[in-house]
């Protein structure tokens, strides 16, 4: 068994097709077919299933994924332990976080461990808290910035606190709300709302408040992004919900501080047996810049 074969059988997973793994892997996907019926046969069993359209995990192939992700993340730590008796830090940095993430600078912080780290590559996705927590789970992220609304992150992870922040509401400049600067969940539970999609954090915040409040809600749009709702809210859909730090850079809404509004915890979040050396030097620049306070 080859760390190459585990790469590729990884690859294949992730993309369910065999020539786009072999495009992104950049090897002939005859060599890369090869080499995963090699290691099929080296453990006795099926990893996938493939039909001429699509590639499907078999549990065992479920299973070994996971283990596989661990022995390269744990070769990443070797290689960068080594690295590091000579200051270096190589491979790729793979970092999530929500859009409305303002507890740090990230843009900046990145430059800073690049101007450090000038071998290590660096893969930035926004998502939803949801999504970047099962990425972070299956090590196809190393550092998630997320954020949670009466839960911590699930066992396995860990988990820094970033900071808190506030939901607010937002409406267009010309909503008869728009003459206050204050308003109650009372105030909004029937009017039109514009929300993050039904079983997200995001929308849970909103969704327990009212529900702890004994009120109704009326949604009748859902937005995938903030920059969605805030679109959304513009165009006179309905009464908006942000977090705060969002809100405010939005000069086309008028924002309204909700009294009893909830409040959300973000947190930085990592699974110690999977990340990687640029992970775990990342982390430490964020919690340099935080002062080291847990």
């Amino acid at each position: 068994m080859e760390l190459r074969q585990l790469r590729y059988a990884i690859a294949v997973a992730e993309e369910r097709h065999f020539t786009r793994a072999a495009n992104r892997l950049h090897v002939a996907q005859s060599a890369l077919s090869h080499q995963v019926q090699q290691l099929e046969h080296e453990l006795g069993t099926a990893l996938f299933t493939r039909t001429s359209r699509r590639v499907e995990l078999t549990d065992a192939g479920e299973a070994f994924v996971l283990r596989a992700r661990e022995v390269l993340a744990a070769t990443e730590r070797l290689r960068g332990d080594v690295a590091s008796t000579a200051e270096a830090v190589t491979g790729t940095l793979r970092i999530g976080t929500i859009t409305t993430l303002t507890q740090i600078d990230l843009a900046a912080h990145l430059r800073s461990f690049l101007d450090t780290h000038p071998g290590v590559d660096v893969h930035v996705v926004s998502a939803m808290s949801e999504s970047i927590v099962a990425q972070v789970e299956a090590g196809e992220l190393d550092l998630g910035f997320i954020g949670l609304w009466h839960t911590r992150p699930r066992a396995g992870l860990t988990a820094r606190v970033l900071g808190t922040e506030q939901l607010v509401a937002v409406v267009a400049r010309d909503h008869p709300l728009a003459t206050r600067t204050t308003v109650t969940l009372l105030d909004l539970a029937s009017v039109p709302t514009v929300d993050f999609p039904e079983g997200t954090g995001a929308r849970r915040q909103s969704d327990d408040a009212f529900a702890m409040a004994g009120l109704p809600r009326k949604v009748v749009a859902q937005a995938g992004s903030a920059s969605l709702v805030a679109a959304l809210t513009e165009a006179g859909t309905g009464v908006g919900f942000l977090p705060e730090s969002d809100a405010v850079t939005r000069p086309g809404l008028h924002l309204l501080r909700i009294a009893d509004a909830p409040i959300r915890t973000v947190h930085m979040i990592s699974k110690p047996t999977l990340v990687t050396p640029p992970g775990r030097a990342f982390a430490d620049l964020v919690e340099r810049h935080l002062g080291g306070d847990s």
